[in-house]
């Protein structure tokens, strides 16, 4: 697949061609998505899509899902290191207005620059490595196809954005670095382990040592990793190749764990097959139950790990079904939460009375991404600390 396809807002590449047809397609004045899938991710249960936001010919965004307010609390708590020790219950606080009041990231953004959580300045900085993290998978994931889509997400952006030509020349050099580094990480897959022996025989200062065995914690791969330290995935990936080379640390996979189930339970069989295809893709087993009068029975069969309940359904509430789950002795630890269509505060509220998280479900296709955003974060929260978040899409 050489050849463009002969549209100005669609377009075919081959692999490592996306960078040049990229740079021919971007034009000024143009403000959307370049929607782009794979043909290496053809046959994957659910369709994915890498998102790269446009606006007036730069460079705004990057990412599998578009540019929401739960996006832009993910970004600034993934890459802002002084949000983790200053700011989280402040941002988790975001996170549930954003949920309940259905706030723009603008409105999100002004926030946060009004309690002094996030600059501009720094909010440039974590876009431009999340850009960066994202062309280091994507510009190698093969051939594939792209087109355009146009939204006004200039105004959601309130940032002037990168010249394609400068980040694309980056992000090839960056390539040449990953090139060099996987003779000792292979991928940020792997999990790193001390080498004790050598770490004694290196006999290095205490406070060297320790740093080394903070950042090397037990089975937490080096994306998790990076994460935590919300610094760059080629930074960490650096820093631990300089110890893999003189024999302090030694990677390997991750330990298998079980595969958490997930169920939903809900009267509708339009959300049932969306919850489906979202929770799936995420890398969960999914359970669903239509009928809340069969749905102890179908609890009990499936042994879900986590349960969404919808509110409003017939002969049964949602908020029924609860009591009868919690007083069901084997069933009562399963962490429950309530999903409705309604945004009201009592419901919020009796749902936190009950135990229960609370979940708006997307009333418009507008609201699809926040809502992933969203279960993508809250499932694994909700899951025994022992089970290890998936993993998707990285080097």
């Amino acid at each position: 697949m050489s050849q463009s396809i002969a549209t100005i807002n669609q377009f075919s590449f081959s692999a490592r061609e996306l960078p040049a047809k990229l740079l021919e397609h971007i034009h000024s004045g143009e403000t959307g998505y370049w929607q782009h899938e794979f043909d290496r991710l053809a046959d994957r249960q659910s369709t994915f899509y890498w998102n790269l936001g446009i606006a007036n010919g730069q460079i705004v965004y990057s990412g599998n899902r578009i540019w929401s307010a739960q996006m832009l609390l993910r970004i600034a708590e993934r890459y802002v290191p002084s949000i983790r020790s200053t700011a989280k219950s402040q941002i988790e606080m975001l996170r549930r207005k954003v949920q309940v009041e259905n706030l723009s990231s603008t409105q999100v953004l002004a926030m946060m620059n009004q309690s002094n959580i996030i600059t501009e300045a720094q909010l440039l900085a974590a876009l431009r490595v999340k850009i960066l993290n994202d062309l280091d998978i994507y510009l190698l994931m093969g051939g594939g196809s792209a087109k355009f889509i146009a939204e006004d997400i200039g105004n959601q952006l309130p940032v002037d954005g990168f010249s394609p030509i400068n980040l694309l020349d980056e992000a090839e050099q960056r390539q040449l670095q990953w090139t060099q580094l996987r003779q000792h990480v292979p991928s940020m897959k792997l999990c790193p382990v001390i080498d004790q022996a050598a770490i004694a025989k290196a006999n290095l200062p205490d406070s060297q040592r320790q740093r080394i065995e903070k950042m090397a914690q037990s089975d937490k791969s080096l994306n998790l990793i990076a994460e935590g330290m919300a610094k760059d995935n080629l930074e960490v990936a650096q820093m631990f190749a300089k110890l893999g080379r003189i024999g302090l640390v030694k990677f390997q996979p991750p330990q298998k764990h079980t595969i958490a189930t997930v169920m939903v339970i809900d009267d509708s069989p339009v959300l049932l097959s969306q919850f489906n295809h979202w929770v799936s893709a995420l890398g969960y087993v999914v359970a669903t139950c239509q009928e809340a009068k069969n749905a102890i029975e179908a609890i009990k069969k499936a042994k879900p790990s986590v349960i969404f309940i919808d509110i409003n359904m017939p002969e049964i509430s949602g908020f029924e079904l609860v009591k009868q789950i919690r007083q069901q002795p084997d069933l009562r630890a399963i962490p429950l939460t309530i999903l409705t269509g309604e945004q009201k505060l009592s419901n919020k509220w009796r749902a936190q009375w009950s135990g229960c998280e609370f979940l708006t479900k997307p009333l418009t296709s507008t609201g699809i991404g926040d809502f992933q955003v969203q279960l993508e974060e809250l499932i694994p929260r909700l899951l025994n600390p022992a089970l290890v978040k998936v993993e998707t899409h990285t080097n």
